[in-house]
């Protein structure tokens, strides 16, 4: 495997991210990893080597990059402060900065960043995030719809609610294939929120899998958090991989 660490230069400035491929002949197709709310760490790493691995070109940015340069939080200690102090604070706020339209904006400079680089394939992109970055995902995929064929979204927060900012609404933007794996224990992310975004899904003739995994809770897929699940993160990398598989064409470079 090959992999690097960027400076992408965007308005607000420098935006620390993970490049990884296979270092057999590519190009490999581009995907992008949208970090949780623990920050960029090595566990983000990790699952990006996973996805490399594959046969593409993983790209993992630090999307707190404007509250503080490699910034991540001790998942422990918040929950045993109650989510409250100065930690919490600051975790809020720097969750806060990764707004929809920063979002989209920084993935944009990474894609401009990547596309001279000969191991990155140019046409249809894919895409993974992990709590707040599965709201990433699923905005960058309505924003740039002519770019991403397939975006998958791994224990995120409630994406159907009353407000009217709710992710589902950028349901209206999309045409490629979802993948979406909620945790069974999830304050934020009901059983009838999640009945509620498949029921967008479906009204808006999106093709892709809504489902509630038995016996998790928010945060399985990393394996450094105590609520790391194997077995529903083996999963999540299977039914990943399953649905890029799907939506790219030629089907990509076996590592």
């Amino acid at each position: 495997m090959i992999e690097k660490e960027i400076q992408v230069q965007t308005a607000d400035g420098a935006m620390t991210t993970f490049v990884v491929h296979p270092d057999s002949e590519g190009p490999f197709p581009v995907a992008l990893l949208y970090m949780d709310g623990i920050g960029y760490r090595e566990q983000v790493k990790q699952n990006a080597r996973r996805f490399a691995a594959d046969g593409y070109y993983c790209v993992a940015p630090d999307l707190f990059y404007r509250s503080g340069a490699g910034l991540t939080f001790d998942m422990a200690k918040l929950a045993a402060d109650g989510f409250k102090g100065p930690e919490a604070e600051q975790l809020m706020s720097a969750v806060a900065s990764v707004t929809p339209e920063r979002a989209v904006a920084d993935t944009e400079a990474i894609l401009a960043a990547v596309e001279t680089d000969p191991a990155a394939a140019a046409g249809a992109k894919v895409s993974v995030g992990y709590c707040m970055g599965a709201r990433v995902a699923l905005r960058v995929a309505s924003a740039l719809p002519d770019e991403f064929v397939a975006a998958a979204g791994i224990h995120p927060g409630a994406l159907a609610t009353d407000q009217p900012d709710s992710p589902h609404h950028d349901l209206a933007g999309v045409r490629g294939e979802l993948y979406f794996a909620f945790a069974e224990s999830d304050q934020s992310a009901t059983r009838e929120s999640i009945d509620r975004f498949r029921d967008e899904m479906e009204l808006r003739g999106i093709r892709g899998t809504v489902e509630r995994l038995p016996g998790t809770a928010h945060g399985f897929a990393m394996a450094d958090l105590p609520v790391y699940d194997r077995g529903a993160a083996e999963l999540h990398f299977q039914r990943t991989l399953e649905l890029w598989r799907r939506n790219l064409s030629p089907q990509p470079v076996a590592a």
